[in-house]
């Protein structure tokens, strides 16, 4: 897909609205978040923005998955909001946001952040200064100050790092070498470092390593695993990623999941692993990933079935969950 489409338009036409916006003064970034019933979340996200950019000339854009809450009501008249007709994912939403953007940088940002004061600044002065460097995300902190690493940093999954998760040996043995590779336990975070894989919940990209790679794989639709897909395309093409540890924002989670079922969540999150899968594995290492969800789902509904797995979500949901995707697992998440 290339720039033109995403933005809507045909190659080589310049539509006279984006002719306008060349005019204008010039801003450093361009911060874009998506939100789908965010009125919990925006305001608090959207207030904290202007101090982290400490007087960077900024703009904001807010592209709207067709939420039916307060969201739109709550963002402010300096922000320019695009109403989406439909939720068509936080892939689509980003690369709609960006096609409207005119930042030398972009900054992803979920609406369930809340950045520090100077991260913006501190983030676009670390990347002006390491002019090889494609990208850099701000350390996620929680409500007391602890970092959210284990979320928010990871390496590049592999068969391994995915059969791991699938049979959950993450739980099961937490101090296991192949997880604490994985989830960057050895990672100094007392200095900018390099990562394969920071969560785009807060990400600010160089936009022209954007322009060059291209915009996120709407395939991954609503949310997860666009973010992993594209930190893979940015490693294919040899670019770096850093997380800069003195910038920070607090991570409140579970924006993207409040309005979201547990079996509708459960069936997609697996669906786009193996969609990941598919496209950077060889094809025998997809199916037997897809072979491992089934064997995964068989052995997790005995437990659901007691009350065990993901009990927080109840017996019911959970059965019907794991149900679900055993027989979408089966035939490869096609319509019958």
């Amino acid at each position: 897909m290339t720039m033109e489409e995403v933005a809507g338009r045909r190659p080589g036409l310049l539509p006279v609205r984006e002719a306008a916006m060349r005019s204008l003064p010039h801003i450093d970034l361009s911060v874009v978040i998506v939100t789908w019933n965010s009125e919990r979340w925006i305001e608090r996200c959207l207030q904290a923005i202007e101090g982290a950019c400490d007087g960077l000339p900024h703009e904001t854009i807010v592209y709207d998955n067709a939420s039916f809450d307060n969201t739109l009501s709550r963002v402010g008249p300096e922000v320019q909001v695009v109403s989406g007709g439909e939720n068509a994912g936080f892939a689509a939403g980003i690369n709609r946001a960006i096609a409207r953007s005119r930042g030398r940088y972009v900054f992803l940002l979920n609406p369930d952040c809340e950045l520090a004061p100077l991260a913006l600044a501190q983030l676009v002065g670390f990347l002006d200064q390491r002019p090889d460097a494609a990208a850099a995300a701000p350390l996620l902190i929680d409500d007391e100050g602890e970092s959210q690493r284990e979320f928010q940093l990871r390496r590049l999954p592999t068969p391994a790092t995915f059969l791991s998760e699938v049979f959950a040996l993450h739980r099961l043995l937490p101090r296991n070498r192949q997880t604490a590779r994985y989830r960057y336990r050895d990672l100094d975070l007392t200095r900018p470092c390099l990562v394969e894989q920071p969560a785009a919940a807060a990400l600010l990209l160089r936009r022209s390593v954007y322009d060059q790679i291209g915009p996120l794989d709407e395939q991954f639709v609503p949310a997860w695993f666009e973010d992993v897909d594209y930190c893979r395309r940015l490693a294919d093409a040899g670019e770096s990623v850093f997380v800069v540890p003195s910038a920070t924002a607090r991570h409140f989670g579970g924006a993207s999941l409040e309005h979201v079922a547990f079996v509708t969540f459960i069936d997609v999150w697996y669906r786009n692993m193996w969609l990941y899968a598919r496209k950077w594995f060889t094809v025998p290492q997809a199916e037997a990933l897809r072979w491992a969800i089934i064997v995964g789902m068989l052995l997790r509904l005995p437990l659901a079935l007691l009350g065990i797995a993901h009990g927080e979500a109840g017996r019911a949901k959970a059965v019907r969950a794991y149900a679900g995707v055993l027989k979408n697992s089966f035939f490869r998440w096609t319509p019958r």
